[in-house]
């Protein structure tokens, strides 16, 4: 919320020109509408317009000014939007609040008054009572990566279990996750974990744990789309290390391990000159790439330096993808592999760029008022 203020007219005479020129300026009064301390001037309250999914001005970018994309869901403040592949933009229902399908046709959510788990269809508007969780409303909550299945725990207390429904074959499944921590589900089949040295799969038919990969310190796990490598994001630091009394983030330094699934052979992601961390990833469709956000050590994301690098696969080449002096995080490739959407931290926006020619496109605009970042959700697939 800002400030602007106006000058009474008793005072114009005693005013010059150069003056008034300067009195362009945001002025913060005690109280709002009440004179400020000196000149008497009246401070008046402006209040910013509320948010919308269109872009500033109401004029979007052409649609064949970049990549063909299809429809994308993305947030902004408190609104869901969807821009429609012809360049159109809509706003979703308010009532939305949950984990968007990684297709884009429907939202989970709980209702936190009757403790039920609905499933929302953005193609129908149905909206279908899953379960009934009568003593706790889950935080965690998991797409998986392939098919369609759901994941959450089922109580909060030890021993804790998951449960996984299918939503194509309708099964109920519980799951333990003894000592470790789910951090993604491959497909409606297994779940992904890690433990305090391991990077682990667990079988959701008989509760099994297979160990895939043993490493100091790993944060979280993800496999290719086409199951050719598992990319381990671990810390660099021991977080268990002692606090002291000096601000420290040295344990938010994370880097990339990359293990083949079938030879388990290990390479780890260089880092480009002038970055010491990993903020964040992602898959090209083909599994021969991979999209990075690289950063440096800070105590708030995205810190200071944040830009985007695509790494080809195996021999590790780096191409920066995003301009350097910009804060340039959260990649996502296109279903067909052709373009890569980032969010522009400091221009709120998303931004495309076709991965051949190195064009970039913005995609939104939330104008001079944005106050959060345009953040990606999901492709949504015909």
């Amino acid at each position: 919320m800002s400030f602007k203020f106006a000058i009474p007219l008793l005072l114009l005479p005693l005013v010059s020109a150069s003056a008034l020129a300067q009195q362009t300026g945001t002025m913060i009064g005690r109280t709002p509408g009440s004179a400020a301390a000196n000149g008497g001037f009246r401070v008046i309250r402006e209040i910013p317009p509320p948010p919308t999914c269109a872009p500033a001005g109401g004029i979007p970018a052409p649609a064949n000014s970049g990549p063909v994309l299809p429809d994308l869901v993305f947030s902004r403040m408190d609104l869901t939007c969807l821009r429609h592949s012809d360049g159109r933009f809509e706003e979703l229902p308010k009532d939305l609040a949950g984990l968007l399908s990684p297709d884009g046709q429907e939202f989970a959510y709980w209702n936190k008054e009757k403790h039920e788990l609905h499933f929302r269809s953005l193609v129908n508007g149905s909206d279908t009572i899953a379960d009934v969780l009568p003593d706790f409303i889950p935080k965690e909550m998991y797409w998986s990566e392939k098919g369609r299945a759901f994941v959450y725990p089922a109580n909060n207390a030890n021993p804790l279990r998951y449960r996984v429904i299918d939503l194509d074959s309708g099964k109920h499944s519980l799951v333990g996750r003894d000592l470790t921590s789910i951090v993604g589900v491959p497909d409606p089949a297994h779940l992904l974990a890690i433990g305090q040295n391991t990077v682990e799969r667990i079988s959701v038919s008989d509760g099994k744990h297979e160990v895939l990969a043993t490493l100091n310190f790993p944060n979280t796990a993800q496999y290719s789309p086409g199951g050719t490598w598992l990319a381990i994001q671990v810390q660099l630091l021991d977080p268990q290390q002692p606090a002291s009394d000096e601000p420290d983030c040295s344990s938010g330094i994370f880097a990339i391990v990359l293990q083949k699934t079938d030879t388990r052979q290990r390479l780890k992601v260089p880092f480009p000159d002038g970055f010491t961390s990993v903020l964040d990833f992602a898959f090209s469709p083909d599994d021969r790439s991979l999209a990075v956000t690289f950063g440096v050590e800070s105590c708030d994301y995205p810190g200071d330096k944040a830009r985007v690098y695509v790494v080809s696969l195996p021999d590790l080449a780096l191409t920066p993808l995003s301009p350097a002096g910009r804060l340039s995080v959260q990649p996502h490739w296109s279903p067909d592999g052709k373009a890569i959407v980032y969010s522009d931290f400091l221009a709120s926006t998303l931004i495309v760029v076709d991965v051949r020619t190195g064009k970039a496109t913005n995609l939104t605009n939330p104008g001079q008022d944005g106050n959060a970042t345009d953040v990606f959700l999901a492709w949504r697939q015909p």
